[in-house]
C-alpha cells in the first residue's frame, strides 16, 4: 500500500511537468518508489544486495533517488548553522528519515552510541522549520510506564482496545 501511495505521487508530480508518461518513465517511478521506502531500512549491505536485485529484475533501467532540491538545501543550511560538517551520507539519511516519517505514524532510529542518531533529529527539525514546518518534539522515557499503558492493548475478554498514551 505504502509503495502505491508514494508511486501514485510520483506519478502525479511527473504529470505537472509532462502531459503523457511513457511505460518505461512509469516503471522508473515505480522503481524510485519501491527503492524510497526500503533503502532506509538497510544495512550498508543490505542495501548493495537491494540494488543488485533491482538491476537483475528490472535490467536496462537506471533509477536514481527522488531529488528534494528545497529540503537539501535546508539540510545544508541547517548543518552549517549547526556547525555540523556536510557529509553527502549525512544529507541523505536525512532526507530518508523525512521520508519515512512522512509515509508512516512512527519511526525508530537504531544504532550504536555516537553515531548520528540524535544528530539526524536536530537536523532534520532544524531544515524542516527553515522550509517554515513547525516540529513538535515530545521526548519521553518509554520506561516510565508499563508497555501497555505506553502503547495500549486489547481486552482478551471483550476484545474492546484501549488506547495507550501513544
Amino acid at each position: 500500500k505504502t509503495i502505491l501511495l508514494i508511486s501514485g505521487k510520483l506519478v502525479m508530480m511527473e504529470k505537472k511537468t509532462n502531459d503523457a508518461i511513457e511505460l518505461k518513465t512509469e516503471m522508473e517511478l515505480v522503481i524510485k518508489a519501491v527503492r524510497l521506502n526500503t533503502l532506509a531500512k538497510l544495512t550498508f549491505m543490505d542495501t548493495q544486495r537491494f540494488e543488485a536485485l533491482i538491476k537483475d529484475i528490472f535490467p536496462g533501467t537506471e533509477v536514481m533517488d527522488a531529488v528534494y532540491e528545497d529540503l537539501e538545501t535546508a539540510i545544508q543550511a541547517s548543518l552549517e548553522e549547526l556547525k555540523l560538517d556536510n557529509l553527502p551520507s549525512q544529507v541523505k539519511k536525512v532526507v530518508q528519515l523525512n521520508e519515512n516519517l512522512n509515509q508512516r505514524m512512527g519511526c525508530v532510529i537504531v544504532g550504536p552510541s555516537g553515531s548520528g542518531k540524535s544528530a539526524l533529529l536536530r537536523i532534520l527539525r532544524a531544515a524542516l522549520d527553515k522550509m517554515g514546518q513547525k516540529v513538535v518534539v515530545h521526548t519521553m522515557n518509554p520506561k516510565a510506564m508499563p508497555r501497555q499503558q505506553l502503547l495500549g492493548h486489547m481486552d482478551m475478554d471483550t476484545r474492546e482496545w484501549f488506547d495507550g498514551v501513544l
